[in-house]
């Protein structure tokens, strides 16, 4: 027993193949894996399940065309303000009055410095308050024989179809609604607050509070600051009349923001003046009573009274004349900050409408018809196994049987051709 010729048997050249001589497989270079698929094997799938794919297109266009011709049409009208240019530093106000007396007020009439910028206005516009005004406003809608308010409109009774689905298709929702009304108790009592200023809705008007709040948009350019106002309705003329409330409403919102400081200040000094008019009438009414009484007051307590009721009639007059004053320039700047915002484009009822779309409905419905039926198709072919196991020339010759069209249709376009060659 020799190592070396051991060795030498074993060895081999180098380079010899292994074994018996086959080949070694190299990564990459061997058979075809069963996992891939190629491109006739895709269409090989798409002929055999052709029936598969062409009901669910036919049944998706079916109900595209059906929502396309039962769908509300709606319309939208639009708007555009604009927020008016303010002058800087407030000149030319007549009474003296400048930028650092409004600051002061707690007013800024810069363009830059204010509190409200255009930024804001679809916040403002989408606010409760707007909103809330808008739904308490009286139209005439075009499935209602007289006008309502919006909030009527929305809480009318249902017909009898909506009452049948809510109690049928929709009781789910219904017993939800239900079952939220007996828990949550009874509703917070509508109207204001003793001071006036927070409007609390009811249930009703907070049910039609979300209904319209998905009819209106807004969309600001931020170099321009021009707001485009969009209202959507069912019908032209309640476009445009829900749009020029929602204008309005809005203006006068923002007239409310912009002038609170001022409005606040104005009442003080009204209610100041008004004070200091009755008291000046009353000092002076008792001057004018003790002259009377005392034509020429000789005795030193005589005079001094005298001398007191003028001191008390110049300090009132005074005061009257400074009040006066502080009026007349905060009436100015209350007239100033109005009106904040232009209105650059009525809402005028549209012409066309703005939904449904049908034609891309149909187009829609029919491509997603086609995804769902390729999907169809392939999961068909994945839970049964059917795999390509034939030649490449086997399956092309299913693919054209599958897709050759039926021996009436062929014999249709053979007459066909024959009779326009024959002209």
């Amino acid at each position: 027993m020799s190592t070396a010729d051991d060795q030498g048997q074993t060895d081999g050249p180098p380079g010899a193949p292994p074994g018996d001589g086959a080949p070694a497989e190299q990564p990459g270079y061997g058979p075809r894996q069963e996992d891939e698929v190629s491109l006739l094997d895709i269409l090989l799938v798409l002929a055999r399940h052709k029936t598969i794919i062409v009901r669910t297109v036919l049944v998706f266009l079916v109900l595209g065309v059906t929502y396309a011709l039962l769908a509300d049409e709606v319309f939208t009208s639009r708007t555009q303000v604009v927020r008016e240019a303010q002058p800087e530093g407030g000149g030319g106000l007549p009474g003296g009055l400048s930028g650092g007396a409004l600051q002061g007020l707690g007013i800024n009439l810069g363009g830059g410095g204010s509190g409200l910028t255009p930024a804001a206005f679809p916040d403002v516009l989408k606010s409760r308050e707007v909103r809330l005004a808008v739904v308490r406003d009286t139209f005439r809608f075009p499935d209602t024989e007289r006008p309502m308010t919006f909030v009527d409109y929305v809480n009318r009774p249902p017909g009898v179809l909506n009452r049948v689905l809510d109690y049928t298709l929709w009781l789910p929702w219904t017993l939800k609604g239900m079952v939220g009304s007996a828990v949550s108790g009874s509703p917070v009592p509508a109207g204001t607050t003793e001071a006036g200023e927070l409007m609390i809705p009811s249930d009703e008007e907070d049910e039609a509070l979300g209904t319209i709040s998905g009819m209106v948009s807004a969309s600001i350019k931020q170099e321009t600051g021009l707001m485009t106002i969009s209202v959507t309705a069912g019908g032209p003329k309640l476009a445009a009349a829900l749009a020029d409330s929602f204008l309005d409403h809005f203006k006068t919102r923002i007239r409310e923001i912009r002038t609170k400081k001022v409005r606040k200040r104005l009442g003080f000094v009204e209610t100041r003046f008004q004070e200091a008019e009755r008291e000046l009438e009353a000092v002076e009414e008792q001057l004018a009573q003790f002259l009377e009484r005392n034509q020429n007051p000789t005795t030193a307590t005589l005079q001094f009274r005298r001398d007191r009721l003028q001191r008390q009639v110049s300090f009132k007059e005074q005061l009257y004349s400074e009040l006066q004053s502080q009026l007349t320039q905060t009436r100015l700047d209350l007239q100033r900050q109005q009106p904040v915002v232009t209105v650059v484009e009525q809402p005028v009822p549209p012409t066309n409408r703005s939904a449904p779309q049908r034609t891309f409905i149909v187009l829609l419905m029919t491509i997603v018809g086609g995804i769902f039926g390729v999907v169809a198709a392939f999961m068909k072919t994945y839970f049964k196994s059917v795999r390509g196991t034939a030649s490449e020339k086997e399956k092309l010759e299913e693919i054209q049987s599958a897709l050759t069209p039926p021996r009436w249709v062929r014999k249709k376009l053979f007459r066909l051709r024959f009779w326009r060659s024959r002209r």
